[in-house]
């Protein structure tokens, strides 16, 4: 018995040890993984702050349509310089506000984002060229007075359908067509919208005016946009405005008859 005794209280002894020095060693383990991560998020957060390196670029406080004149913003101060890292910087960025001087911007310019001088007109040349063509689109421009034109209620980036009205039509052996109207497009991208401004000529009131037609760019299939003429051409054309993200609808054309049965 007493051999035994000391053989368990020696065991016990061991496992006591052993125990203890797998706690040592959980607590050595967990302070290196501990250190371990601290060191690497220290370090992401140092890249991320440095990038290895930071370049200095420009970006514009407002958003800029396109065809602005860049040289009345400096003069209000809507352009600030900022620093990212290296690898963020986009292939071109402007760098310095002297690069904008006495330039046009051919593609619109958000607030906050940078500028690629490929957008400056002059600088370089960006997809769809200076109205943003869409691939496999023409773009075609057309004035229209003010309720045919949504009242100048659009801009570039909307979308529009197109209506044309055809009256006094003959069929090729003399019989006449009824007045229709027609979905051309049901949905149509506007590229650029021109509002010609003049100056009333009362001297006590310089303020300008816009008058009561809008010039509207439309990026058109060639199908599409060689049925657009002919219908400028020979009959009226009318754009109906869509809600944002809305897509149009096409219809069947409606004559004379069908509008008052």
């Amino acid at each position: 018995m007493g051999r035994r005794t000391q053989r368990q209280l020696a065991q016990g002894g061991f496992d006591v040890k052993g125990r203890g020095l797998v706690v040592v060693l959980a607590l050595v383990l967990a302070t290196l993984a501990t250190a371990g991560v601290y060191l690497y998020t220290s370090g992401v957060k140092e890249e991320a702050k440095t990038g290895g390196t930071l370049v200095t670029v420009v970006v514009s406080k407002v958003d800029i349509p396109a065809s602005s004149d860049l040289n009345l913003l400096i003069e209000k101060k809507e352009f600030r310089e900022i620093e990212v890292p290296k690898n963020a910087v986009v292939a071109g960025a402007v760098t310095s506000v002297d690069q904008l001087r006495d330039k046009h911007n051919s593609v619109a310019v958000l607030a906050g984002e940078q500028i690629p001088l490929a957008r400056i007109e002059g600088e370089g040349t960006v997809p769809g060229g200076a109205l943003g063509i869409p691939e496999g689109y023409e773009a075609i421009n057309v004035a229209l007075d003010a309720p045919r034109g949504v009242a100048g209620a659009i801009n570039a980036g909307d979308h529009v359908t197109i209506y044309a009205t055809f009256t006094d039509f003959q069929t090729p052996t003399g019989t006449k067509v009824p007045t229709t109207t027609i979905v051309m497009d049901p949905s149509v991208q506007i590229l650029r919208v021109y509002r010609p401004v003049t100056a009333n000529s009362a001297p006590a009131e310089q303020t300008q005016q816009t008058v009561g037609t809008v010039a509207v760019t439309l990026a058109l299939t060639p199908e599409v946009a060689q049925k657009f003429v002919f219908a400028m051409e020979t009959g009226r054309i009318w754009l109906g405005l869509l809600p944002p993200d809305a897509k149009g609808k096409s219809v069947k054309p409606v004559t004379f008859a069908q509008v008052v049965k």
